[in-house]
């Protein structure tokens, strides 16, 4: 694949003539207004290429991408391959190439039916002007153009002379009636070949003459080298050579063991930080106080009338919640392979989400124009926004490939992984209420605290100055359907010198539990049941309590359980998309064990049925993970836990037996489903304990290592 992406030619490959159709629907605009486009490629075998403007990591959006080219353009799904394109503006949206924000759908949905539409209008074009019929008399099924039930020709005998047609301007979609496929239960493509082990990874890659190269960085966030001794790891059979690079070194070696074994031996010593000595303890302080400082920045939720509220209630509910520091933990540590060509030209074999971004550490890094690299874009093993921001790894990675003039597969272990940082933040919120003496709520004032995501993930060019309001602090929080009266929310910005980004669902994680247990808290003291306590506040949004409504009727809140067990609740507005969940829990020796969660979700409309369950499920898995166990803590400036060992993964036994999933298709815009799932399971399971126990759970994670 190369940058030239608006070309209209022949493309030669396998031996099979191959038409690079070019499909730019010029009046197609994704739900925000942001014009799209979509590239297909038609072999004279039939069979459709497809150049995704996403990254496949395991959530299926390549499917779901292939069904809508199927069903509309009128091929067989099997017939379709999907790749992620190179950075290139038909795959960009809000200037940037990237997989994030559960936008892999709902952005591309239309303008891939859109682009699909258009070429099978001028296949059909063409095939009307070669058998002198009337287009409107013409279909194409099962990659044939037809009339009726005689067989014309097929796809791929038309796509020469229909590639030297002109698109049409507003290409006539298939009737929604017409669509078999979108909303079906499909298997996904990528299945059968990843049980074969068949698909390239990142780690799967090889070159003719590649060496390997091992990573060795700062413990401590941000350390600068001040020495290193290389002799031992140049001992080590094996080991080429020491490359220095910002925070730490590369061992380089002929092959993977060697250079781990080289990395173990190094021996690095690094300048002092200002921060040589912050631990979790000191972070938690420093949220603590910004909880109380005199001001903080504001939202759109002024709350004007909250003081006189609390002032005059009958009742008061005040908490303070705490979550910590999150890792990604993808199953496939960050690596890549680099190799500069004689020709003057890079190519990089990389697992990313960002394409752009990580186009511009690799210029920077390489010293090249961007039309002299190209990204292949390797299956992810595990992305849950940690491949946004590999910046770091990427400039590493080409700067070792540059010294040693070879191509090189450049890796971190799974210690530097964990450990680098650019974790979810850790955030705190002080949530107060005021009940009258019917137990109605009236007024509510959330504060959140903790570091800007944003101003780390996003530097130099933040859009959030400091001490301002950095909107994913104030996720779910600042666009809820609740209708709380007289609300205020506010942000207390405190940085920290631990690198954050964004981890899946970013800011609706945290807040989706401040705001869900305190709920449950309020809902006690008002002396009502925490399911009909959510009623009242969504009472003027028939969609949102179609929602919560589905997930207590399915789930049999309110019905008898066996005895030691509870039900928690919790409803979550995220990425377009709103999701209930209830959590059935008991208590087995102190440990919370998780019998059953109820699942409902509305993402408006869907394509792919078994990648929306599949998200649903792992979403909730992911979710619980989070609130039983994970927690990165700091030590003396860094990551105390590097590995899985003592960074606390949800194991199978754990794991909930049932996971009963409803998905409502409101026909509202297509929202997100990748993320949404996960914010309400920590929240639901936390409510769960409470009705069990009494005791509200306001810091994260439940176990403590």
């Amino acid at each position: 694949m190369t940058a030239a992406l608006s070309r209209r030619g022949f493309v030669g490959g396998a031996g099979a003539l191959v038409v690079a159709l070019s499909v730019a629907p010029r009046a197609a605009t994704a739900p925000a207004g942001r014009p799209l486009t979509a590239f297909l490629e038609i072999g004279g075998d039939g069979r459709v290429k497809l150049w995704s403007p996403t990254t496949e990591m395991g959530q299926g959006t390549h499917t779901a991408h292939a069904m809508i080219i199927a069903e509309e353009l009128g091929v067989p799904l099997s017939s379709i391959a999907v790749e992620t394109a190179h950075p290139a503006d038909p795959f960009r949206r809000n200037g940037s190439m990237s997989s994030g924000g559960s936008w892999g759908v709902r952005a591309w949905a239309i303008p891939l039916r859109n682009a699909s539409a258009s070429a099978r209008a001028v296949l059909i074009a063409e095939a009307a002007a070669r058998f002198s019929l009337a287009p409107a008399d013409l279909d194409i099924v099962d990659g044939e153009v037809r009339q009726g039930s005689r067989r014309l020709a097929a796809i791929g005998e038309l796509a020469e002379g229909a590639a030297r047609r002109p698109l049409p301007e507003k290409p006539a979609l298939r009737p929604e009636g017409a669509r078999k496929l979108e909303g079906a239960k499909v298997e996904r493509l990528d299945i059968p070949a990843k049980v074969m082990g068949a698909p390239v990874y990142a780690f799967d890659v090889e070159l003719p003459g590649m060496l390997v190269a091992c990573a060795r960085l700062s413990p401590v966030f941000g350390a600068e080298v001040d020495r290193v001794d290389d002799r031992a790891a140049l001992e080590v059979p094996g080991v080429e050579r020491v490359v220095p690079l910002p925070g730490g070194a590369a061992v380089v070696a002929r092959h993977h063991w060697a250079a781990m074994k080289g990395a173990g031996a190094l021996r690095l010593r690094f300048k002092p930080t200002p921060h040589d000595r912050l631990d979790s303890a000191a972070i938690s302080a420093s949220m603590k106080g910004a909880l109380a400082a005199p001001q903080a920045a504001p939202t759109k939720h002024l709350g004007e009338g909250f003081d006189a509220a609390w002032a005059g209630a009958a009742a008061r509910v005040e908490a303070d919640y705490e979550v910590p520091y999150l890792a990604h933990t993808p199953l496939e540590p960050w690596n890549a392979t680099v190799r500069f060509n004689a020709d003057g030209t890079l190519d990089v074999w990389a697992p990313t989400q960002a394409q752009d971004r990580l186009m511009g550490a690799i210029t920077q890094a390489s010293g090249l124009p961007a039309d002299k690299v190209v990204i292949h874009t390797t299956l992810l093993g595990g992305g849950f926004g940690r491949r946004l921001r590999d910046v770091e790894g990427i400039r590493d990675a080409v700067l070792v490939a540059k010294a040693m003039g070879r191509p090189v597969h450049f890796f971190w272990t799974r210690e530097e992984e964990i450990g680098q940082g650019w974790y979810r933040p850790a955030q705190m919120a002080r949530l107060r209420a005021a009940l009258d003496t019917g137990g109605r709520l009236t007024g509510l004032w959330v504060r959140t605290a903790g570091p800007s995501m944003i101003m780390d993930f996003a530097a130099p060019a933040t859009p959030v100055r400091e001490g301002g309001l950095d909107t994913t602090s104030v996720q779910s929080l600042a666009d809820t359907r609740y209708a709380f009266p007289n609300y205020r929310l506010d942000y207390a910005m405190g940085r920290q010198p631990v690198p954050t980004a964004p981890w899946r669902a970013v800011g609706s994680t945290q807040n989706g539990y401040f705001l869900e247990c305190f709920l449950d808290e309020v809902a006690k003291a008002a002396g009502a049941d925490p399911y009909r306590f959510r009623r009242r506040l969504l009472a003027d949004d028939p969609r949102a309590l179609r929602v919560l409504d589905m997930a207590a009727e399915t789930s049999g809140w309110g019905t008898p359980l066996a005895e030691g067990r509870a039900r928690g609740i919790a409803y979550v507005e995220s990425y377009g998309s709103l999701c209930a969940e209830v959590v059935e829990a008991s208590l087995e020796d102190g440990r919370p064990r998780v019998h059953r969660v109820t699942v409902v979700l509305d993402c408006g409309s869907i394509v792919s049925r078994d990648g929306v369950l599949s998200q649903m499920e792992g979403g909730v898995v992911q979710g619980l993970s989070a609130a039983l166990g994970e927690e990165v803590r700091i030590v003396r400036g860094a990551a105390a836990n590097r590995n899985l060992d003592n960074y606390q993964l949800l194991r199978m036994p754990d794991a909930p037996a049932i996971i009963d999933c409803h998905i409502v298709q409101s026909g509202e815009t297509m929202g997100g489903v990748g993320e949404p799932p996960l914010p309400p399971a920590a929240p639901a399971l936390v409510n769960a304990l409470f009705a069990l126990t009494g005791t509200p759970i306001r810091r994260l994670p439940i176990l403590k290592a």
